[in-house]
């Protein structure tokens, strides 16, 4: 079911998602510049993020992963130059331990069953040092009380693709859980403490 859900999504995008102007003018800073070095973007939909970090780093080796087939061959066909593979949530992703020098994920973990998985499987490609910038929705406190009294019903809503929701510390224990340690925080879209979404800086131990 969890399959379908997200071929049947992808059956009707083929553009940037909605959240892209306000994510990428924060995040874009961080994708590193150094040549020969394996970029690799963690459910990365129809590649369009993997088109931008290109555009900032043309040398570096590019792997897009995404659960949705439809979603890679929409890559496959609009990006040359870039491997896509299509994964499996909850199965070992296909590129050896310690092979990747950066992960980029943004707003996808909020949508993944296995997360203990997840976040192994991120941590055992890495290399040591390996930088991983990962985003998800932010659920703080006030933001937390006001979804709770204004908008519950639309943003728990079981119909929708959320199925994960993180507060800052769930997610800080995740990452040292599997050796990957906070080097910045940050927030992005609104102000805080009523950001869109969270992002973190982490490095793998």
């Amino acid at each position: 079911m969890t399959k379908q859900f997200y071929e049947n999504y992808w059956k009707g995008q083929n553009d940037y998602l909605s959240d892209f102007s306000l994510k990428w003018p924060k995040l874009s800073k961080f994708i590193p510049l150094e040549n020969n070095i394996m970029i690799v973007d963690f459910g990365c939909g129809n590649g369009k993020i993997l088109s931008e970090i290109k555009k900032i780093n043309s040398k570096a080796k590019l792997i897009g992963l995404d659960v949705s087939a439809i979603a890679i061959e929409q890559a496959k066909k609009n990006f040359s130059g870039i491997e896509f593979y299509k994964i499996t949530d909850g199965e070992r992703l296909p590129l050896d331990d310690g092979t990747t020098d950066f992960i980029f994920s943004s707003e996808v973990i909020e949508h993944i069953y296995d997360t203990e998985n997840a976040f192994a499987e991120i941590s055992r490609i890495l290399k040591p040092n390996g930088k991983l910038l990962l985003t998800t929705p932010y659920h703080g406190f006030i933001k937390n009380l006001l979804i709770t009294f204004f908008a519950f019903n639309k943003h728990f809503n079981p119909t929708g693709a959320h199925i994960r929701f993180f507060t800052k510390k769930i997610l800080l224990d995740l990452l040292r859980k599997n050796g990957l340690k906070p080097l910045l925080i940050g927030y992005y879209g609104r102000i805080y403490p009523i950001p869109h979404s969270i992002y973190i800086l982490t490095e793998k131990i």
